[in-house]
């Protein structure tokens, strides 16, 4: 039969639609369903910085460390929030102004890891804000390795452990290297301890012990000297002309060194672009102000040693004086010697310095 809208619309003997074409260009389309309101009105919260709180402090892998988080509005003290740092929901969240929060770290690793702010209001809808790669654990840094082999390589098969602090609380899937030298098998044990496993026949120099969790490079903070020579911010005494011998010895043998050209460029970058861990612009520059700071450290060191003589010299003769009169004092007060006379014209030298002193 005819429809209102002039199509043929047919029905089969059950009333089932032959003509669906014609129906579906006369059926309206729903309409799409609307995004949810974040907040009615109220503003999204905004992420400026994330830092440890107290500044300078570590934020640990075991959790437990507070960050300050400075932004605008975070609402007021009386709307519930949640701060999320990487993927874990923070411990604990303080409000301290519209302005800032403090967060209780959770356990983790890592770094660049985004941080999510989450204010609800009275509305009920949450006003969420976030930043990527805000927020970052401290680096591990290794303080003991065993055994302790210096002056000869270690020869595979054999297993290190290192001790350093950071690497989790669980496996994190950390990645050891022994002078430049990936291990074949690294083996998380705890937050403290890694074992890295030397191949069969490897020859491996037991110096500088890396270990990289989260995307993070550990730091060599081993006091035993010659394991530690070289650090990510250039804390030893080797010298760019040194690790470039290394590099060339280690290629020399068939090994990768590839993580020793990396430091080679970042000590060569630091060494050019005078940054806040060398206040010199070129390796020549670092070893004049180096002659200059220890001539200028000698002139203290020699002018501290007079002033501590001179110092000592007087004490002394202070003390002696104190002594020689408490000795007369007593000779007087025992009847051996002669009171002291007043008149101090008639005194002897010995006793006209003990009465001035």
């Amino acid at each position: 039969r005819e429809g209102g809208g002039g199509g043929r619309i047919e029905r089969s003997g059950i009333g089932m639609v032959r003509d669906v074409k014609a129906l579906a260009i006369a059926a309206p389309e729903a309409p799409a369903a609307a995004p949810p309101a974040q907040g009615m009105g109220e503003p999204t919260p905004v992420i400026e910085s994330v830092e440890p709180y107290p500044e300078g402090s570590m934020v640990k892998a075991v959790g437990g460390s507070q960050v300050l988080i400075r932004g605008r509005e975070f609402g007021r003290s009386d709307e519930d929030r949640v701060v999320t740092l990487g993927e874990t929901r923070a411990l604990r969240t303080t409000w301290v102004s519209s302005d800032a929060l403090i967060a209780k770290v959770a356990p983790g690793v890592g770094a660049d890891l985004p941080v999510r702010v989450e204010v609800t209001g009275p509305s009920g809808q949450p006003r969420v804000g976030s930043s990527p790669y805000a927020f970052r654990y401290s680096a591990p840094y290794i303080y003991d390795v065993s055994p302790v082999i210096v002056g000869r390589p270690v020869v595979g098969p054999a297993e290190i452990t290192l001790s350093a602090w950071g690497v989790g609380l669980w496996d994190t899937k950390p990645e050891a290297q022994l002078n430049g030298v990936t291990c074949v098998d690294t083996k998380w044990v705890d937050n403290r301890t890694v074992v890295c496993s030397v191949a069969s026949n490897q020859r491996v120099a037991l110096e500088n012990p890396e270990i990289k969790v989260g995307g993070q490079r550990s730091t060599c903070h081993i006091m035993r000297p010659g394991i530690c020579t070289v650090s990510l911010h250039h804390r030893s005494v080797n010298s760019p002309k040194a690790l470039k011998v290394q590099i060339r010895a280690i290629e020399a043998h068939g090994g990768d060194a590839t993580w020793l050209k990396e430091r080679l460029k970042a000590m060569e970058k630091t060494y050019s672009s005078n940054t806040v861990y060398h206040p010199c612009k070129t390796w020549v520059d670092c070893r004049v102000k180096s002659f200059d700071g220890a001539v200028v450290s000698g002139i203290i060191m020699v002018t501290t040693g007079v002033c501590f003589f001179i110092s000592v010299f007087f004490l002394s003769k202070a003390v002696y004086f104190v002594y020689t009169w408490v000795e007369r004092e007593a000779l007087v007060r025992a009847g051996k010697l002669p009171p002291i006379d007043d008149d101090e014209e008639e005194m002897d030298p010995y006793a006209l310095n003990i009465r001035l002193f």
